[in-house]
């Protein structure tokens, strides 16, 4: 009689938890389906659309080696040549055309954007002679943007395009007769984001890669560009853009 008893108590704390957690799993389900407010529903749907961004880049120098960099009576004691990774900042102006649902064209007709290379000479010695160039540079691009479908208030996006660089006055090189880069930049980039609805704005971070097509070392007889043949930029940047 006993075990029976025992028994007939666990039925009944077991009828309990079943009941329970078919409670806790309703509440959780009705809570995913409950309706979200649906930000900037009209504006989705604008074809022009306007918004500025801030980024903050690393930036440095793909470099391809000359054949005098081996052959050469002056590059002797030269060991190798190396770009580091330099942080940077840039802020701009867009203009956004809708294109379809998911599709748009981004033009920004105005970015600056604030750089520092650093190159590096590593000698046969052990010593290193670094070469710093700091550059502020006007960069209008064009892009295409392909979204996901909105889901509450949040889309995913890639983007890609076309960006030009042009050096604004003289590069601040590290002396006289030192490394020189170009004054003009054409640049191809790809990029992935998310935008985020909210009441009064659209907020989009996106993390964007970029890639020199044109070689921007600048020709000569000096130490410092005998032995590099080719010298290309790459940049990695965050955006945060604000828009309607």
């Amino acid at each position: 009689m006993q075990t029976a008893h025992i028994w007939h108590k666990l039925y009944l704390h077991r009828a309990k938890i079943i009941v329970l957690t078919g409670l806790f799993l309703g509440n959780m389900a009705f809570a995913q389906k409950a309706p979200v407010t649906q930000h900037r529903l009209a504006s989705d749907k604008k074809f022009i659309k306007y918004g500025f961004f801030l980024g903050s880049h690393q930036n440095s120098f793909g470099i391809k080696y000359s054949d005098a960099f081996e052959s050469s009576p002056d590059l002797t004691d030269l060991l190798a040549i190396n770009s580091r990774q330099k942080a940077g900042f840039n802020l701009g102006f867009m203009v956004n055309f809708r294109l379809a649902d998911q599709f748009s064209l981004r033009i920004v007709p105005v970015k600056i954007g604030l750089y520092q290379h650093e190159v590096d000479y590593l000698m046969a010695s052990g010593t290193t002679d670094t070469q710093l160039i700091e550059t502020t540079r006007i960069e209008p691009g064009g892009y295409f943007k392909y979204r996901s479908i909105r889901r509450g208030n949040t889309r995913m996006y890639l983007i890609a395009g076309m960006t030009g660089s042009l050096r604004t006055g003289k590069a601040k090189e590290t002396d006289t007769g030192g490394l020189v880069i170009r004054k003009l930049d054409i640049r191809a980039e790809v990029g992935i984001g998310l935008e985020k609805y909210f009441k009064f704005f659209k907020f989009s971070p996106e993390l964007r890669y970029s890639r020199g097509l044109i070689n921007v070392l600048q020709t000569g007889v000096a130490f410092y560009s005998q032995g590099i043949e080719r010298m290309v930029t790459h940049n990695f940047t965050l955006y945060f853009h604000f828009s309607d």
